[in-house]
């Protein structure tokens, strides 16, 4: 598979339910149910990107507007197509189009345990704010990242 194949796009219609399918897939019991989605959907459609493989949707990130900073609710790329910069990708794109309507802060909660979604993030320049405790099913905590876009200035990172 060549990376080059994979396009970063804004949602389109029917792209929800390919969502909701694979943040249950990745996610389990943590996962936001298809209403939940679709809620932050109606809210924030333009910062819904999905990943797109030659017509087939293999990760998403979404995100929305709160309290003038960006969040970013939910980052899933399906098993067999991580490793291979995808994430990295809908992150880099997230940021741009943050960057580009003014937003100066993203901010995301990743599991403690979650060690290549924490490197990533960091590569990006996201900082450590705070913590969540018992925030997922299993009672596992949840570190808090904030990525500053006016201190920020990198394009991507590699």
């Amino acid at each position: 598979m060549e990376i080059l194949d994979i396009k970063v796009r804004k949602i389109e219609p029917g792209d929800l339910f390919y969502i909701a399918e694979i943040e249950e897939k990745v996610f389990g019991l943590d996962a936001f149910p298809f209403y939940y989605l679709f809620e932050l959907y109606e809210k924030c459609r333009d910062f819904f990107l999905v990943a797109d493989y030659k017509g087939l949707t293999i990760g998403y990130i979404v995100s929305c507007i709160e309290n003038q900073s960006l969040h970013i609710h939910s980052v899933a790329v399906i098993e067999g197509f991580r490793g291979k910069g995808i994430g990295r990708m809908l992150l880099e794109e997230t940021i741009k189009l943050a960057k580009s309507m003014g937003i100066e802060k993203i901010l995301l909660e990743v599991s403690t345990q979650n060690t290549v979604a924490i490197a990533l993030y960091e590569k990006f320049g996201f900082k450590r704010v705070g913590m969540r405790t018992n925030y997922y099913a299993d009672g596992s905590d949840a570190y808090i990242y904030m990525l500053d876009l006016k201190e920020n200035n990198s394009q991507h990172v590699r």
